[in-house]
């Protein structure tokens, strides 16, 4: 009996190994640089015109307006979205599923975007991906935003907002949203509760950080976890391979993803 209970014990340790060991193993996304599949919260390569969220946490999008599938930043056809924001076109891409943003003490988001139409106004706040909605201090819409604003450069706003640097030297709106108009680029936004610090990237290069809160004429702004996700709101352009990541990304891991190829299967 004694020799029973002695290999039922051993069987359920082997279990408990076999259990552990599967729950520290890589989890494999296509495309996802090494390391940081386990950390993808959400995946928008839009292979195909798809909507489908492909880190296998079903947070698909869904597109209300006429928003349309295009060519991504190597030609790929139907491996982008794009948008067109005019006074007689509002496009966007959206859910209302947006629990899985909750509660998170450190997040990143990571997307490729390539303005069009330089005649879109120097001082538009053109939205990548924003949670909630109303243009609030500082510098964002919704709960959070990483948008483009002010001769188009890139901005991210929460509790604080962090900008992308100026292209040009001697500073001409215009000219600074003609640079920026019609070129890919990738940007990162990264998030640490810890301290409230926030960080922009611009091609793999640091633009800006910052620490602490900051008060604004109406007070301390406040940051709830409400409102839907968006991507292309008032925005006149392409995203593609959008990633939200439920980390604060590291220069070493958005050298990674800079260098990753166009995620898209034709």
């Amino acid at each position: 009996m004694k020799r029973v209970k002695n290999i039922y014990i051993i069987g359920l340790l082997l279990i408990a190994v076999s259990c552990k060991k599967n729950d520290n193993e890589e989890k494999i996304i296509p495309c996802i640089p090494s390391g940081l599949s386990n950390n993808v919260i959400a995946f928008y390569p839009f292979s195909n015109g798809s909507l489908n969220d492909m880190s296998g946490n079903q947070h698909h999008l869904t597109n209300p307006t006429s928003a349309t599938s295009s060519s991504d930043r190597n030609g790929n056809t139907n491996c982008a979205y794009e948008f067109k924001n005019i006074p007689s076109s509002s496009e966007f891409l959206t859910t209302t599923s947006t629990s899985f943003l909750n509660n998170l003490n450190e997040f990143s988001i990571s997307l490729w975007y390539q303005p069009k139409d330089s005649t879109r106004n120097g001082g538009d706040f053109e939205c990548l991906i924003n949670r909630g909605l109303n243009i609030s201090c500082p510098d964002r819409n919704g709960q959070w935003s990483v948008a483009l604003y002010d001769c188009r450069k890139a901005v991210f706003g929460r509790t604080n907002s962090v900008w992308d640097n100026n292209i040009i030297n001697n500073f001409n709106c215009q000219e600074e949203v003609n640079n920026r108009t019609g070129n890919w680029n990738h940007l990162v936004a990264t998030f640490k509760q810890n301290g409230v610090e926030m960080k922009i990237y611009r091609n793999n290069v640091l633009q800006a950080s910052s620490m602490g809160d900051i008060v604004c004429d109406t007070g301390t702004p406040s940051c709830q976890d409400i409102g839907d996700l968006f991507l292309g709101k008032d925005y006149t352009g392409k995203i593609d391979d959008l990633i939200i990541f439920n980390k604060a990304l590291s220069q070493q891991e958005i050298n990674d993803l800079f260098n990753m190829e166009t995620c898209c299967e034709e």
